[in-house]
């Protein structure tokens, strides 16, 4: 199981004021699309990016999507050493 980082895009007190700023409503400060705030106690996860919602025509697009775990080792891949 991967831990949630706690973007500020993904919390429930961000609204995004364009494409790359927002204001966190708890704190009453600006926040940037990349803000990450680990050690933030009101962060409250909400599934839709409030920096692209209001800019798409679907709302489903601006949903979380977790991404997939990479694999560490390729299955077909030969060795050097191997012969």
């Amino acid at each position: 199981m991967s831990i949630l980082k706690h973007y500020c895009r993904y919390c429930s007190h961000c609204i995004g004021q364009g494409e790359s700023t927002g204001l966190c409503e708890k704190k009453n400060e600006m926040v940037k699309r990349t803000s990450i705030r680990d050690a933030c106690r009101d962060f409250d996860f909400y599934e839709i990016d409030a920096f692209y919602y209001n800019r798409i025509d679907n709302p489903e697009d601006a949903k979380y999507r977790p991404r997939e775990t990479k694999s560490k080792e390729c299955d077909g891949q030969l060795s050097l050493f191997e012969t």
